[in-house]
């Protein structure tokens, strides 16, 4: 029973990962003219969820 759950539970977090770094790419590939700070914004913004997931 608790391996099932961890399972999907990996998953969800895989799959919400996942987005979050879709999203980052694409806002990345918009602004290509950012300064190291906006970076950091967006960064923080998208991928401080993945960081949590890994």
């Amino acid at each position: 029973m608790m391996e099932k759950a961890m399972k999907i539970w990996a998953e969800k977090m895989m799959a919400r990962t996942h987005k979050a770094v879709k999203i980052y790419q694409q806002e990345s590939q918009k602004k290509q003219d950012m300064t190291p700070a906006q970076w950091n914004m967006l960064y923080g913004k998208y991928l401080l969820d993945m960081d949590e997931a890994i």
